[in-house]
């Protein structure tokens, strides 16, 4: 039970104490300091995807007022003719010189737009039969726009910008991966329709998107509806998709923005629901923490010194308060078998413990004086006491017995004069060994037996004596010279004086459950009065006396004598009881411990 002595408490209740504040405020600091990061982090990736789609938005406005404003713009400085006009005449006339003369009244236009914008590949024009003007890249020689897709979906915008898959387009001579911009033109007055205008930019009108990203800790990616990369602000990638998870996550959108952490990222997506188009914008954590987390590692570093600080505090503590108690504890473990043991130390402090120091060591004076004066004292006085009770007992039969051989020798000279001498002889020995005060039951037996052996010469078939003694109980080792007296009594006081023969029953029996074993002493004799029979209760229930040596009780030897040897020896749980009934007979059982 080591775990629950008082120095251990005491360490752990120190510990408790001092720790856990230590514990709470690292936890709040560092979970508010983490939740600022996160909050920073958020607000940086917000941040990022909301300049990336005004940066878009701005593109797309510049497309959408070139566009609009295209079909406005003079043909020539000294004309009023306009593009739309020019479109016009490019879908009425099939000749190569007008169509000539229609693309050099537009060079001008176009050409300040080519220099003006570095990511425009090329301008195109297309008329509704199908004819073109192309600036910049080349288209392949006879392409007829009808048959693509993206033609019918610009007509079917009515005006609209229309933007185009990302990637290589197999009509413009030499194509990298570009992105298109188209619109559908008509005649300001009429609604006629008059043809498309479309703008073919390279991926670099998104490069400027980069700069308010902030550097080495995040990146976008420009995507459509359909999954398919845009623009990837870590490099080109021509013809990729978006991982499965992001599109599933992107059409599961309720609105037009949504963030989620994996793993060591921070992704913010928001849809452009006009265009189609979705920015995804990714934020390292790691790379993010690596910055941040001198602070978070400075907190975790303070709190674990002032735990370790306070934890040795609290064994020191506890060690101090608890060292010279658990020293006094091992002192009196030894105080066993009477042997009182004092200690000289002396705490060098001056406090409870150096009083219960000096409180200890008076109380070992006074428990051992008083052992000294009173308990060994009684001890001496009950084995004097125990010793006188069998000398009364050997001494009187001793004389009752001599008695006998006396009145019987001088009737006459038989061979019952020896078996008389030799059953006293025994008996006589048996009472004064002195080996040990517990003799086996079959021991004590024997005595009674040597003892009826003389009785019965004596009073011949007067007298019958029944035993019944179980095997068992003969191995149980008893007080000796208990039984002995008990028959007497029932002989002399129950038999002597009735007319007639009587019976002496002796029996024997062991009770394992209540682990006693119980003897009982019956006869059929003249009984006992009422009056007689209260006054041996009122004795036995008096307690031992503690007699001096050399003195001797005045009552009778018999059945309180024997009450109260038992009683001395074994406890007051045990000795015997007596009933009778006057003409009936009387029983006497003696309860004794079986081991």
């Amino acid at each position: 039970m080591t775990f629950f002595n008082l120095k251990t408490k005491l360490f752990l209740v120190l510990v408790l104490v001092s720790v856990i504040p230590i514990v709470i405020v690292t936890y709040n600091s560092y979970r508010s300091y983490t939740e600022l990061v996160n909050q920073q982090t958020s607000l940086v990736a917000s941040n990022t995807v909301h300049n990336t789609v005004q940066g878009i938005e701005d593109i797309f406005s510049n497309i959408e007022r070139i566009s609009l404003t295209l079909q406005q713009q003079s043909s020539s400085a000294t004309a009023y003719s306009t593009v739309s006009d020019e479109l016009k005449k490019l879908a009425k006339t099939s000749d190569a010189y007008d169509i000539f003369i229609i693309q050099n009244k537009l060079k001008l236009i176009f050409e300040n737009l080519l220099l003006s914008y570095d990511y425009v590949n090329g301008i195109y024009l297309f008329s509704p039969d199908g004819k073109n003007i192309s600036y910049g890249a080349e288209l392949q020689v006879d392409y007829a726009p009808s048959a693509d897709d993206w033609y019918h979906k610009t007509i079917a915008n009515k005006g609209q910008l229309y933007i185009g898959e990302p990637g290589i387009k197999p009509y413009i001579i030499h194509s990298e991966p570009s992105v298109v911009f188209s619109r559908a033109l008509y005649d300001m007055n009429t609604q006629q329709f008059l043809g498309i205008f479309m703008l073919d930019c390279s991926l670099d009108i998104f490069k400027g998107l980069s700069s308010d990203a902030v550097p080495n800790l995040s990146y976008f990616v420009l995507a459509n509806d359909n999954g398919n990369i845009i623009y990837d602000s870590t490099g080109p990638s021509p013809g990729a998709r978006l991982p499965q998870d992001l599109i599933t996550r992107t059409e599961a959108m309720t609105g037009n923005e949504s963030e989620f952490y994996n793993r060591d990222t921070l992704t913010v997506i928001q849809r452009l629901p006009v265009y189609h188009w979705t920015v995804i914008a990714n934020i390292s954590l790691t790379e993010l923490y690596e910055n941040y987390g001198i602070s978070r590692k400075l907190i975790i570093y303070i709190s674990l010194t002032c735990a370790v600080i306070f934890i040795l505090l609290s064994v020191l503590l506890s060690n101090w308060i608890t060292k010279p108690i658990t020293r006094l504890a091992v002192i009196m473990r030894k105080n066993k078998a009477h042997k009182f043991i004092t200690t000289d130390i002396k705490p060098k402090r001056m406090d409870e413990i150096s009083f219960l120091y000096t409180e200890y060591n008076k109380m070992m004076q006074d428990i051992d004086n008083f052992i000294r004066e009173s308990y060994q004292n009684k001890i001496l006085t009950m084995d004097s006491q125990m010793k006188a009770l069998e000398a009364q007992i050997n001494s009187h039969f001793l004389y009752n017995t001599l008695e006998s051989i006396n009145s019987i020798a001088e009737i006459e000279e038989v061979e019952s004069i020896a078996i008389m001498t030799k059953a006293l002889g025994d008996m006589f020995r048996y009472s004064i060994k002195t080996d040990s005060e517990l003799v086996s039951a079959r021991e004590e037996l024997q005595h009674v037996d040597n003892y009826m052996a003389i009785q019965q010469i004596r009073y011949g078939s007067k007298i019958r004596f029944v035993k019944e003694i179980g095997a068992e109980v003969e191995k149980v080792k008893i007080l000796k010279l208990i039984l002995q007296p008990l028959v007497e009594n029932a002989i002399y006081h129950g038999l002597e004086n009735q007319k007639g023969g009587g019976t002496v029953w002796l029996n024997g029996r062991l009770e394992p459950e209540e682990d006693c074993v119980i003897f009982e002493i019956r006869d059929d004799g003249i009984g006992i009065s009422e009056d007689r029979l209260a006054e041996i209760h009122a004795l036995l229930q008096q307690p031992p006396e503690f007699m001096g040596i050399g003195h001797r009780s005045k009552q009778s030897i018999g059945i309180k004598n024997v009450h109260s040897r038992i009683a001395l020896y074994y406890g007051e749980d045990f000795g015997l009881s007596i009933t009778s009934e006057p003409a009936v007979g009387t029983a006497i059982t003696l309860i004794l411990p079986a081991k």
